[in-house]
């Protein structure tokens, strides 16, 4: 449990005073002081440094913020589990999801989630996989639906399913004559790396860097060998999908379009590379912080909805 010296310490963690925090917990100034002097004397470090205005942490009040966030999120959990035990399942579960996949995954489990758990509320946060994986790392996020590889080793990974990344272009793009795609698997056209050569001055819809689609885009413009000029960049897949349609470019998504109302029919898809281009796709959460039981719950139920079983043993994802 949080001790009344760790909620000290927060609050003036986060007020960045000392008499700013005596005011928001209702006491004094100087048991404030005590407070974080018993406080740093017990753990024999400095917390914050003195000499700082507003009062900054040193790396082991750093270090002391995160344990007890964390420590907050235990008893948050601990919580929410002992109350399940005496009612129906019922709590929050914040999830995070990229744009993209957030319109495809949330209409399709949500509904039936909500009917089968109404005491579950899901709290869906969307954004760039550097903006979840900080909101996870602080502790705003039960789970996020991220990719592998990634550069993020704190987290564990759940593997959800396998997803090609696949090329986009108009079904009457003129590079297509130049264009001798193979038969590839699961009914799609298939492009080796000498192939995408021909791309070389097709323009292509970009997502903005630090997307992860951008960096699938780099990793095959380099192995490919080729420096496709740059006809938009966006945030929006549905953007670019859409822009692609009307011709303006070659555009690269995850296969997990297909699934999706919103690909327009005038799209034909490739898969690209040798062997062709993929990534995993599973759950991420902290590293030693159990899933809540609700959490477990909206897990268990994306799984269900997309899921390809357990990974394949001896299949890695796509380097970048």
């Amino acid at each position: 449990m949080v001790s009344k010296q760790d909620e000290t310490f927060l609050a003036i963690a986060q007020a960045g005073s000392v008499s700013k925090a005596a005011q928001g917990l209702y006491l004094s100034q100087p048991a404030v002081s005590r407070s974080l002097k018993r406080l740093e004397e017990d753990l024999g470090v400095q917390l914050f440094d003195r000499e700082a205005a507003p009062l900054r942490l040193t790396q082991a009040g750093e270090r002391y913020l995160r344990y007890v966030r964390e420590n907050q999120e235990r008893e948050r959990r601990l919580r929410q589990d002992l109350a399940q035990l005496e009612r129906e399942p019922s709590g929050a579960v914040r999830v995070g999801l990229n744009f993209w996949r957030s319109s495809l995954v949330l209409p399709r489990v949500l509904p039936t989630f909500q009917r089968k758990y109404p005491h579950i509320q899901v709290e869906p946060a969307e954004g760039s996989h550097q903006d979840l994986s900080v909101l996870l790392d602080q502790g705003k996020l039960d789970f996020a639906l991220l990719h592998r590889p990634n550069p993020y080793p704190q987290f564990a990974f759940q593997h959800l399913r396998h997803e090609r990344i696949l090329l986009f272009l108009r079904r009457d793009a003129p590079v297509l004559e130049r264009l001798s795609p193979a038969e590839g698997d699961r009914g799609l056209p298939h492009l080796s790396w000498p192939e995408l050569s021909a791309l070389q001055d097709t323009p292509f819809l970009l997502l903005k860097k630090g997307q992860n689609l951008r960096e699938q885009a780099e990793y095959i413009f380099q192995s490919a060998g080729i420096q496709p000029p740059a006809a938009l960049t966006t945030l929006s897949l549905t953007t670019a999908l859409g822009l692609a349609a009307e011709g303006c470019g070659a555009v690269l998504a995850s296969e997990a379009v297909l699934d999706g109302d919103f690909l327009p029919p005038s799209l034909l898809p490739f898969t690209v590379g040798d062997p062709p281009v993929r990534w995993e796709v599973g759950f991420a959460s902290r590293a030693g912080v159990p899933l809540s039981a609700p959490a477990q719950l909206l897990v268990q139920a994306i799984q269900d909805a997309f899921g390809d079983g357990p990974a394949q043993a001896g299949a890695p994802s796509t380097p970048l």
